[in-house]
């Protein structure tokens, strides 16, 4: 008799434990996918961020070798060199261009055409969100409709150019500013008049 009434106690569990536990397991649940996809971002941006910077350095290595492009007609370069937009929808890529004729900026923009190399896509859904330049004076960093970064052999140091209205400056430093398609997440990459090139 003691036998049957402790089985008759301990049947299942009851509905108020199973709604406990599943709520607790969808919690949790939806705890790892938020955590997985946020990670992924920013592993998504950090790659590009990456990427673009290791692209400048490229721009670099060309510029200092003065390597020839068989796509160009010109004999000679002035200078390589790496623009960006913010504007859409130029902001979702960037070119890598050979100076032809030695003002150190890309006359194509948006286009690979002309002093083009290659023109790189921003795949991911990220984008260029900002780009700003300084000089030593100021301190501060002025938005500017294109940047333009060249290398000129032998100098390592960039000619850094920020167009305002058609108008293109001289600067010291450059800073250009990606963001997660949702902007959510940010990453700078900071070119020094050093020829240093960081992520932050």
């Amino acid at each position: 008799m003691t036998f049957s009434s402790r089985n008759s106690h301990n049947k299942g569990f009851s509905i108020v434990e199973l709604i406990v536990t599943i709520s607790v397991f969808a919690l949790l649940s939806t705890s790892l996918v938020g955590n997985y996809r946020s990670s992924t971002k920013a592993l998504s941006l950090s790659s590009l961020a990456a990427l673009v910077s290791s692209d400048i350095r490229r721009a670099q290595a060309y510029g200092i070798s003065n390597i020839s492009r068989d796509n160009l007609s010109a004999p000679y370069y002035f200078a390589h060199g790496i623009s960006f937009q913010e504007d859409p929808p130029d902001n979702k890529s960037y070119i890598i261009f050979a100076d032809v004729n030695g003002n150190f900026i890309n006359n194509n923009l948006g286009a690979c055409m002309g002093e083009c190399v290659e023109k790189m896509a921003i795949v991911d859904g990220s984008y260029i969100s900002a780009l700003c330049v300084n000089t030593k004076k100021t301190g501060t960093c002025t938005a500017v409709d294109s940047l333009h970064i060249s290398f000129k052999r032998p100098e390592p140091e960039p000619f850094i150019k920020g167009v305002i209205g058609g108008v293109p400056t001289s600067y010291d430093d450059a800073e250009i500013t990606l963001k997660t398609r949702d902007g959510s997440l940010s990453k700078t990459i900071v070119v020094w008049k050093t020829g240093l090139v960081a992520v932050e």
